[in-house]
């Protein structure tokens, strides 16, 4: 059985109009004019009155059998929409009709019986969206995501559970995706924007996915914005199926939105056609954390194609999962370091509590330092350059181990005095990611006692894998990968 999601369709001519659907039974408003016009009438109508989203089992039944015929490619099905606006039409509509539309062939397609895996899976669609907050939304329904309209191919069915008119309600969305391998640091900036970004009522973006995905929907779920969920499975399973309580809690709280069948699995595919719409229903596309080879550098690449702001957030030069940001920020994408970032290049004010928040350095890390960068600059336009003093402690990045000053400092030189780490070591030094962080932070990273984090740095300090910085917080100086 083809997938509409599969193939996309094919770019329609100057000639083409969009798909205008033909009224349902009962009030409704007028025909739309246009794709985005329209809905947004029709939207406005009905958003208020639960009784009026998605599709109802006869019209799931239509779309599915236009949209799954064996052999009627998704060309021909957008061929169809617009010339006759819905499925229903479509399968009313004479023969000679069809004809005069689409090759006799395609036609003795698309109006043959339909196969028993065609009935089976209208059946199991049918069922799915008798639940509760599950819903089918085709082209055709007032809560369809205009954003998605700007997609040439948009998909013609969605599969949505929870709140089916987040994305046009919303207004404002941003999308933040990453690596599923994400650094602590990396999981804590992601929850950080996310929250800063939907308290201020921006809706956020993700894909599900472990790491910085999964973080963000974590740091957006209670905010006023809220979050969508886009996934590349059926809206009924969960990939990763670890995340199947998050996804729960975005389906009471957001929305979890596929345009694939009810029933599909998790192929490798389908997550680029999922980064697609990620990027289309966001006006930007923030990088919070990426390998070279991350996925999430597919999601950046089509947002730059649909004409979205993307954006990058800076890391160690020393982090695998920070090269890909640095290469998005190389190629032209804009530096974020902060939410006020993303508040820029979605062109709205930034909360003023934003010139003061940071992840894991609220409170244990004594703030954020680069907050009003403003004003740090300048003040650091007219400074002299800094001397250590014997009651200064020597920073990290300013004095090496043998005295010598300015650059990172090296490997120590003797290691055959090392021990390996233990596994609480070892943990403590994986939870220190490649950033200044505090033992406080360690400690909710780890879930280790504060006596227990101290001892572990005191060992890996005398060890040389890391250096004690000012206001009390460490980073690494073994280079990646080594233990």
């Amino acid at each position: 059985m083809k997938n509409f999601s599969i193939a996309p369709f094919s770019t329609l001519t100057a000639s083409d109009a969009p798909p205008t659907p033909a009224p349902r039974p009962g009030p409704r408003p007028e025909a739309r004019s246009d794709a985005v016009a329209g809905q947004t009438a029709r939207h406005t109508a009905t958003e208020h009155d639960p009784h009026q989203i998605g599709a109802d089992r006869a019209e799931i039944k239509d779309w599915l059998r236009l949209c799954h015929t064996p052999g009627v490619p998704p060309a021909a099905v957008r061929r169809l929409l617009t010339v006759f606006g819905v499925p229903e039409a479509i399968f009313r509509a004479p023969r000679a009709r069809l004809a005069e539309v689409l090759p006799d062939a395609l036609v003795a397609r698309l109006l043959a019986p339909m196969s028993a895996e065609l009935n089976a899976q209208i059946a199991r669609t049918v069922g799915w969206a008798s639940h509760p907050g599950c819903t089918v939304v085709t082209l055709s329904e007032p809560v369809y995501p205009r954003a998605l309209l700007a997609l040439g191919d948009a998909p013609p069915i969605l599969y949505c559970r929870g709140d089916a008119g987040l994305p046009n309600r919303a207004g404002v969305a941003a999308a933040l995706v990453g690596s599923r391998r994400a650094t602590p640091q990396g999981r804590d900036n992601a929850r950080h924007f996310a929250r800063t970004l939907g308290n201020a009522g921006v809706s956020v973006v993700s894909g599900l996915a472990a790491g910085i995905d999964a973080a963000a929907h974590e740091g957006a779920l209670e905010t006023a914005g809220g979050t969508c969920a886009v996934v590349g499975t059926g809206a009924d399973l969960v990939y990763p199926a670890r995340h199947r309580a998050l996804a729960e809690r975005i389906a009471e709280r957001g929305l979890l939105l596929s345009a694939f069948p009810v029933g599909t699995p998790p192929r490798a595919d389908h997550f680029p056609r999922r980064n697609r719409l990620i990027a289309a229903l966001a006006q930007c596309t923030v990088v919070v954390e990426a390998t070279t080879h991350s996925g999430s550098l597919i999601t950046a690449r089509l947002a730059g194609e649909l004409g979205r702001d993307v954006l990058a957030v800076p890391g160690s030069i020393h982090a695998p999962q920070s090269r890909g940001c640095h290469t998005l920020i190389r190629d032209g994408a804009t530096l974020a370091t902060s939410p006020e970032d993303v508040f820029e290049a979605l062109g709205i004010a930034p909360p003023a509590q934003t010139a003061t928040e940071h992840p894991s350095r609220d409170s244990a890390d004594g703030g954020n330092p680069g907050d009003a960068r403003a004003s740090g600059r300048s003040k650091r336009a007219h400074a002299s350059p800094r001397q250590p003093s014997a009651s200064t402690p020597p920073d990290l990045f300013s004095i090496h181990g043998d005295g010598r000053a300015n650059g990172p400092p090296p490997a120590p030189a003797v290691v055959a005095t090392r021990t390996a780490p233990s596994p609480g070591m070892a943990a403590v030094l994986e939870a220190l990611g490649y950033d200044p962080v505090s033992a406080d932070a360690l400690c909710g990273r780890t879930g280790l006692a504060i006596t227990a984090v101290l001892a572990h740095l005191s060992v890996l300090e005398l060890d040389g894998h890391i250096a004690r910085l000012p206001g009390g917080r460490f980073a690494r100086r073994t280079a990646p990968g080594v233990r």
